[in-house]
């Protein structure tokens, strides 16, 4: 089992976390929600109060006295509330348990995880009628919570496409410019549970913004990931970054192989930007096959492609151990060096079923953080889901360089299961 996932399911509350021993527990009837409702009062209110309104349903729904939506901050390390921004700090407390590890748990208020495809939005919590506050509840109910709190998150996923209001909820603090430009290269979610594999991804902004992006698509056949670092700082190190990110999604979505969206952002580059401005890069292309739900444990390796411009080493983790990925670096985009001749190189990577790999930029062991063992602490997360794993290995750079990292570190962690797609994903998040 995975470090930090929820024990064996148990009948009863015996499985649920922080439920005192001994108290009577009062069996409910099941309720029964009404989707299609739930669905039109979300519809008939602005998207800003799209979340507050469905919880204010389900109040109803369930009878419960209290609902409220808390959203996950962009550090990882607090959960405010919406729409007033009360906060919750993440370690020590049920709601950031249950937030962190995927479970319900109880403390008065029951927390529920709001989560979709394995990205963590928030907790929803409850509280019911019952004074002093018991474990008053059914394993139907409970169940019922965690569905409706599932449905919660594609609430939000589709009305934040029309908002800032849940983007504006996960701020505890403003952003500079060139940091707004780079966040909104980002995928909208950070972390993806895609059946064969499962993918996090994290940015560490500097005070001065070091150009730095990550980005992700899983298409019907293959899965492709890329990491970017810009040259410079500041809004001109976040204007390299779109342009070459933006090439390179331009290419992919006209069906482009991974040379040619390699080639994309040279050109991008070499026409658009001046002669010392460039970008270093890899790309990454792992197919995905069609296997049903539930079909099965599938291939047992699998051949995927790399394209490496200038960009740091990956990074293996097979059986727990590290290691590095040695692949010829071609150079940077923007810098033609000759290169115009016989294009990008597409390496060949082979995984194992249970494999993880870490793609990063410099920024993750260069100046402040150069005395950061990056191995070690990717080492001792390896059994970590990579969304906990990103987490713990942020927060520890962070503590390393006293928050205030001089240039931009940024990672992606990418697991491959052995082409499962024999996912137990109860509540929108991986418990297997």
């Amino acid at each position: 089992m995975r470090a930090g996932a929820p024990g064996p399911r148990c009948d009863g509350l015996a499985g649920v976390a922080g439920v005192p021993v001994g108290h009577d527990v009062l069996m409910h009837e099941t309720p029964a929600l009404d989707v299609r409702a739930l669905l039109e009062a979300v519809e008939n209110a602005s998207p800003a109060a799209a979340v507050t309104t469905a919880a204010q349903h389900l109040e109803d729904a369930v009878g419960a006295r209290q609902v409220a939506f808390w959203i996950a901050d962009a550090a990882g390390q607090a959960l405010l509330r919406i729409p007033d921004g009360e906060r919750l700090e993440v370690e020590k407390s049920p709601a950031g348990t249950a937030w962190r590890e995927q479970r319900v748990e109880w403390d008065g208020s029951w927390w529920v995880p709001v989560t979709v495809r394995g990205d963590a939005q928030g907790v929803l919590e409850i509280r019911f009628h019952t004074d002093p506050p018991t474990a008053d509840i059914s394993d139907g109910v409970l169940e019922h919570l965690q569905t409706v709190a599932h449905l919660l998150g594609y609430v939000l996923v589709a009305s934040q496409r029309h908002t800032d209001e849940y983007e504006t909820g996960r701020r505890s603090t403003s952003f500079e410019l060139a940091m707004e430009i780079q966040r909104r290269l980002l995928p909208q979610a950070f972390v993806c549970e895609g059946g064969s594999f499962t993918l996090a991804g994290w940015l560490e902004p500097s005070s001065s913004a070091g150009g730095d992006t990550f980005d992700y698509i899983a298409s019907r056949d293959r899965l492709t990931v890329s990491l970017i670092d810009a040259v410079g700082h500041h809004v001109n190190a976040a204007l390299l970054a779109t342009l070459t990110v933006n090439a390179m999604r331009k290419a992919r979505r006209d069906d482009g192989d991974l040379r040619s969206q390699a080639h994309a952002a040279d050109a991008a580059l070499m026409r658009h930007a001046r002669p010392e401005e460039y970008a270093t890069g890899v790309i990454l292309e792992l197919p995905l096959g069609d296997e049903p739900a539930g079909a099965g444990s599938g291939s047992e390796t699998l051949l995927v492609r790399v394209v490496n411009a200038g960009h740091p080493p990956i990074r293996l983790v097979r059986d727990g151990t590290v290691t590095t990925v040695d692949i010829a670096p071609d150079p940077p985009f923007g810098l033609d060096l000759g290169r115009a001749e016989k294009g990008f190189t597409c390496h060949p990577l082979e995984l194992r079923a249970g494999d993880r790999l870490v793609l990063l930029t410099d920024g993750m062991y260069e100046q402040s953080a150069a005395t950061f063992d990056l191995d070690d602490h990717i080492a001792r997360t390896s059994d970590l889901h990579p969304r906990n794993a990103a987490q713990d290995i942020a927060l520890a750079f962070r503590e390393h360089v006293d928050g205030q990292p001089e240039d931009d570190a940024t990672f992606v962690i990418l697991d491959w299961h052995g082409g499962t797609t024999s996912r137990d994903t109860a509540g929108g998040s991986d418990l297997t």
